[in-house]
């Protein structure tokens, strides 16, 4: 048996038996492995150690067998295992000598289960080094971008959102830039009460060119003003963040127009169209458009159409030119103060009609001397030409209809 540890002074001797009895038995011993081990020590005494270089392994004698050391036990047959549905894979069994287990987590191996809000989870709490703590479900907080969203659709109070890409290019002419609204021009959109439309600028193709909205078509360029209520704006124009934002009201026009500040012609045909049409009846609010499809059987009830003025952009005279835009309305009303040289009718289709209401100056003696529409010489009845009246202030109707390659130009005339 080890009789303990003792201390020696400078000069002590040491005998055989203290040599045998402390210092033998207080020393790691190193063997190349077990058999050499028991060769050398034939008698192991209780609590010697010795360490085997061929599996690495530091042993200790029990009293009746070398046993591995693992810092403070024997823990020889204790076995890790994991069950089907723990979550957890691995596991191994103590052996003689040696000790080494991995768990590793496996989700897919455990049993579902739906939440409920009683349920435990685990955490590593970060305010407290990180240390392991339990929550049940129902106590989890969520993160703020989940509230965000979540106050957005609360009814009542944060309208619902939805983000327009706006970019900006050359409309195909080759000299007008356009507002592009998801990478398509002359777009009409419809907005719904009660949510927010917000025209995102942050593609730099939109430097220097701040979008504005307007009841007007090309806003201040056309002696419009900028529409501001409930409108928001942000940032600049082709940076990251920048944007135009409107939330639609019961009190916003039915129809908005975008346009930019800086430069004209910018928004195109686009237009923005607030009320929608109920499908299944009901009342259809403002200007409409059918995108150009055909109305089968229509029967139209307190028809009537748009008269344009010399003040719309496409119908006007000047220069001894009249121009007409059908877009502008199916009736021009202009005031002549010089002979016409120059008809020029703009976006008229196959089948259409359009009439203008001529009328003469105070002066009078405004003469109709164009015999041609857009190049094209125009027939009238008994290839007459179109003779108008020239007394001071008189008026005259005077109607085209187009059949897709002829103009035929009817006249009522000196109307009083």
């Amino acid at each position: 048996m080890p009789s303990g540890f003792k201390v020696w002074s400078t000069g002590d001797l040491i005998s055989a038996s203290d040599f045998n009895d402390y210092i033998m038995e207080q020393v790691i011993m190193t063997f190349a492995d077990s058999s050499a081990r028991d060769s050398a020590v034939s008698s192991p005494q209780e609590g010697m150690f010795c360490f085997l270089k061929d599996t690495n392994v530091l042993q200790f004698y029990n009293g009746s067998s070398w046993a591995g050391y693992i810092d403070e036990g024997d823990i020889t047959g204790v076995t890790i295992t994991t069950s089907a549905t723990s979550g957890l894979s691995g596991g191994a069994s103590a052996t003689s000598g040696a000790f080494t287990s991995t768990l590793v987590i496996s989700p897919n191996s455990a049993t579902s289960a739906t939440p409920t809000t009683s349920d435990l989870i685990l955490f590593g709490d970060a305010d407290d080094s990180n240390n392991l703590k339990k929550a049940t479900a129902n106590d989890l907080p969520i993160s703020s971008a989940t509230q965000t969203a979540l106050d957005a659709i609360t009814a009542g109070t944060t309208a619902i959102r939805t983000d327009i890409a706006v970019t900006v290019a050359d409309n195909g002419s080759g000299s007008q830039n356009e507002y592009f609204l998801e990478g398509a021009q002359d777009q009409v959109v419809n907005l719904t009460t009660g949510f927010k439309y917000r025209f995102d600028q942050s593609d730099n193709s939109n430097a220097t060119h701040p979008l504005r909205l307007s009841t007007t078509k090309d806003g201040s360029h056309n002696s419009g003003s900028a529409y501001t209520d409930n409108v928001t704006t942000s940032g600049t124009p082709g940076n990251a963040g920048a944007y135009t934002q409107i939330e639609v009201k019961a009190d916003t026009p039915e129809r908005l127009y975008i346009y930019c500040t800086a430069h004209s012609g910018m928004g195109g045909d686009t237009s923005l169209t607030a009320g929608g049409l109920s499908i299944d009846g009901g009342t259809v609010r403002g200007a409409t458009d059918f995108s150009d499809q055909e109305l089968t059987k229509f029967k139209a009830k307190d028809y009537s159409e748009d008269i344009a003025t010399t003040s719309d952009s496409g119908t006007s005279f000047s220069s001894n030119t009249l121009t007409m835009d059908i877009h502008d309305g199916n009736v021009a009303n202009i005031t002549l103060d010089a002979n016409v040289t120059t008809w020029t009718i703009n976006n008229m289709d196959a089948g259409t009609t359009i009439t203008a209401i001529l009328k003469q100056d105070g002066s009078g003696s405004r003469l109709m001397n164009a015999t041609q529409i857009n190049s094209t010489t125009f027939k009238t009845v008994g290839a007459g030409g179109l003779t108008l009246t020239t007394d001071a202030n008189a008026i005259d109707i005077v109607s085209v209809f187009y059949d897709g390659t002829n103009y035929y130009v009817f006249s009522q005339l000196k109307l009083s």
